[in-house]
């Protein structure tokens, strides 16, 4: 990275808001810890909603982890505050902070505004994590206002490829570029954890009354409706269907709006006692080792973290062929992509891996080795910071002061 006397290494705030914890607050705080490990000045920003509720505000700050030594919380009931927008840019201010980078629309709408109203004289950088809403007024009113803070943005970052050229208006005055996220490996070697996996899923199937004896399945994330979890539960219908019984243990992992309509579903279809919702999981290190396979069902992603947590345990995947997983999974070699919403498809990757314990094992570790090489969190910093050089060049008369 360039760091020249007129273009001195940044101070970099990436600002987000959030009720509950979800991908891009991983981003948000992988970013940061990964940045300042490489020395540069770097503070995560986090609005917390608490209209959201006492239990969800819970479930996003136990999983922040230790963030003390970098954090700037502030707490909002509102969808809107004034108050919140001059503490926030005062808080940038005293922290000489060059570059905003926000993860949401309204983190990104905040920034714009602090620069309109005169409150922050930096960069704005904004990362596309994805974002299809259903119709509606409230999603129109989102999709304008991320429309026009795209447009007003010094400099826009795509999770994946496609959700960059999916997403990016016309006319937009800033640089523009995909980069895919990163992950840390939790062991130094796939060995450990291959060899771990046996003793790590008598230890799930105790905390979650499985059977040890069976392989683990698991599907992750918030349960909402982008996740299309109703095709999960169809392919575990079907599998039981076919077999006479449960071959496998099935987890659903996470929390979220749907968690009562998927277990009603799941009543239904007569397998409800075949599937562990488990609710919200802090401790994911226990699941990802514990597991044999991570089955993904979405409609749509950007570059979702549980399929690059799942990689770095040495877990093959089976994920539909949306947005990032095409650039993260080698379909046949380290994973299976299948088309959107195809059950056919998806049971195919599913059994490959069910019958055969040596595929899943190879597969798994090339996953790994995969996300050792291309997706480390080193290389991944780097790519910010030579991209936020880039947007402070580009839109030098906006930095001055702040640099």
């Amino acid at each position: 990275m360039n760091t020249t006397s007129q273009n001195p290494t940044p101070s970099v705030a990436h600002f987000s808001f959030s009720g509950d914890f979800g991908g891009r607050e991983k981003v948000a705080v992988g970013l940061c810890r990964s940045m300042r490990s490489m020395g540069l000045d770097c503070r995560l920003f986090m609005v917390v909603e608490t209209r959201a509720g006492e239990q969800r505000n819970g479930n996003l700050m136990r999983s922040l982890g230790d963030i003390e030594a970098f954090a700037e919380i502030f707490r909002t009931s509102s969808r809107f505050s004034f108050p919140l927008l001059r503490s926030v840019a005062n808080r940038l201010r005293e922290l000489h902070i060059s570059v905003v980078h926000c993860h949401c629309y309204k983190s990104l709408y905040y920034a714009e505004l602090m620069r309109m109203f005169g409150l922050y004289r930096g960069v704005v950088v904004y990362t596309l994590h994805g974002l299809i809403l259903p119709k509606g007024g409230m999603a129109a009113m989102i999709k304008s206002l991320q429309r026009m803070g795209l447009r007003l943005a010094d400099g826009v970052i795509g999770c994946s490829r496609e959700v960059l050229e999916s997403s990016l208006p016309p006319r937009c005055r800033g640089l523009s570029t995909a980069i895919i996220n990163a992950i840390e490996l939790p062991e130094p070697d796939p060995s450990a954890l291959l060899s771990g996996r046996d003793k790590a899923r008598e230890e799930l199937a105790a905390r979650f009354g499985l059977d040890p004896s069976l392989p683990v399945v698991i599907n992750v994330g918030r349960l909402c409706t982008q996740k299309n979890y109703p095709l999960y539960l169809e392919m575990i219908r079907r599998n039981i269907s076919e077999n006479g019984a449960a071959l496998v243990n099935y987890l659903l992992v996470g929390n979220g709006e749907l968690q009562a309509n998927l277990e009603d579903a799941a009543r239904r279809m007569g397998i409800r006692d075949n599937v562990v919702f488990t609710g919200f999981v802090s401790d994911m290190d226990a699941v990802y080792r514990g597991a044999d396979l991570l089955v993904q069902t979405s409609i749509w992603e950007g570059t979702p973290m549980c399929l690059l947590e799942a990689r770095s345990y040495a877990l093959p995947v089976v994920a539909p062929a949306v947005g990032g997983n095409v650039d993260v999974v080698r379909s046949g070699d380290d994973g299976v992509l299948y088309p959107v919403n195809d059950l056919s498809a998806l049971r195919e990757g599913f059994h490959m891996y069910m019958d055969d314990s040596l595929i899943r094992s190879r597969h798994g570790r090339r996953a790994y080795e995969r996300v050792q090489s291309d997706f480390g969190t080193g290389e991944w910093s780097r790519r910010h910071l030579e991209f936020y050089d880039e947007v402070i060049r580009d839109a030098q008369p906006f930095v001055e002061e702040a640099t």
